[in-house]
């Protein structure tokens, strides 16, 4: 079964704050093909989507939210925040969505893997939230 995977991110910080490596290492010879940053407001949602072709990658941080994908016929959710941060690794084929459930501003990293020239990222419309 294909499912989201992820990531602890290792946090090192000193009194300046905090520094983590956001992008997952690519499999070998891939080179990252594509990478966007977004805010998310108090309760916006962003994706409720899906690739059909290329694996996403998704890191958030300075706020709270909340995750969710399709597994197994069911929504499976999970809550992310600056506690640990987390790449997930949404597999091509999986309908997910970032739902912003703080009450401050998040922010959110996502990247795919592959030449621009595959037709990535393939994006279809799937509202799961």
């Amino acid at each position: 079964m294909t499912t989201v995977k992820k990531h602890v991110c290792e946090k090192r910080a000193d009194e300046r704050g905090w520094v983590i490596d956001p992008i997952v290492p690519p499999p070998k010879g891939e080179p990252l093909g594509h990478a966007h940053l977004a805010s998310l407001e108090p309760g916006a949602i962003r994706g409720n989507h899906v690739h059909s072709g290329a694996a996403e990658f998704v890191l958030v941080w300075g706020g709270r939210v909340e995750i969710a994908w399709e597994e197994a016929g069911r929504v499976a959710r999970e809550e992310a925040s600056d506690d640990v941060l987390v790449v997930f690794e949404i597999p091509p084929g999986v309908a997910h969505a970032v739902t912003n459930v703080g009450d401050t501003t998040a922010y959110l990293i996502a990247y795919y893997f592959g030449a621009p020239e595959d037709g990535w990222p393939e994006t279809s419309r799937k509202a799961i939230t």
